[in-house]
């Protein structure tokens, strides 16, 4: 699993997440991004840190992952077509979770 910031400085994406991802490394995940936030109190500098809230991508067939990430308080925001050249077996799906 990994976190790329994102133009704005408040939100960051979790990558490298899919079926074989456990509720236990999504929690873990979790916990240590709520703390990088709290410890992130200046205004204006680019650490990398301090986001407030995260975001992944669900592939379809990614049910699994899909049912953790609700599990540990992620939402569903969004769905949008796959990539032309991608087998459109369904929709990729957005899911936000405030930290």
């Amino acid at each position: 699993m990994e976190k790329h910031r994102t133009d704005c400085c408040a939100l960051a994406q979790i990558s490298r997440v899919n079926d074989d991802t456990s509720i236990a490394e999504l929690e873990y995940a979790i916990k240590r991004l709520t703390k990088e936030k709290h410890a992130n109190t200046e205004v204006g500098v680019t650490t990398g840190n301090g986001q407030t809230a995260i975001f992944t991508i669900v592939s379809p067939g990614e049910d699994t992952l899909a049912k953790n990430l609700v599990k540990v308080g992620f939402a569903p925001v969004h769905q949008f077509e796959r990539r032309v050249g991608y087998p459109q077996t369904g929709d990729l799906t957005m899911y936000i979770k405030n930290l």
